[in-house]
């Protein structure tokens, strides 16, 4: 049974409320005298997290969901671009967030950072007609920079910056393919990727 979006509103409110309450310290970072502003912080951060509710892409269709379908929740809400600065505002505290909530008194938690690296085998120039390294894996595919015809080397870094675990796979392949694998080398923690 799926919850309905009140529910799920209400549910991630009151755990990022009571977490707030239970470490005041989130609550001391504002410096200007406007410190109890009518669309609390609480409630920022919980439209934030109702993109994952909702599967969208995006925090600006995350925040048009909130606003067409549950605007009584939110009396306060403040236009798009004001929500968006507050949201960067708070990124210290959402960190925090994570930290707290996921942290038991008696144990570190383990951060890993699971992110994956063009291999180009050739220049661009040459993608018409390049024939190295087709046998073994080698493929097409296209990253922030452009095209590139070679490979991908999916890794997962700790907190450290050590490398915990590397993949080599075609450049076709979708970097959640690797990440079940990589996981695999790590005992455990908090994995944090873009959205490939």
């Amino acid at each position: 049974m799926t919850k309905s979006i009140n529910d799920q509103l209400l549910e991630i409110y009151y755990f990022v409320d009571e977490c707030s309450k239970h470490h005041p310290q989130f609550a001391q970072w504002r410096t200007s005298n406007n410190g109890a502003p009518k669309f609390s912080d609480a409630e920022v951060i919980t439209i934030a997290l109702m993109q994952g509710y909702f599967g969208c892409a995006t925090l600006r269709r995350s925040y048009d969901l909130v606003r067409a379908n549950a605007r009584s929740a939110f009396p306060h809400l403040c236009r798009y671009q004001q929500w968006l600065a507050r949201l960067h505002a708070l990124s210290p505290l959402i960190g925090l967030l994570v930290l707290a909530s996921s942290v038991r008194p008696d144990e570190e938690l383990q951060l890993f950072r699971l992110d994956s690296k063009p291999i180009p085998v050739c220049h661009p120039l040459r993608h018409g007609r390049v024939r190295l390294l087709r046998d073994d894996g080698a493929y097409f595919s296209k990253g922030s920079k452009g095209w590139f015809f070679g490979f991908k080397l999916p890794a997962i870094v700790n907190q450290r910056g050590l490398t915990v675990g590397a993949v080599l796979t075609p450049a076709n392949t979708d970097d959640r393919e690797a990440a079940p694998a990589l996981a695999w080398a790590t005992e455990g923690g908090l994995c944090l990727a873009d959205w490939g």
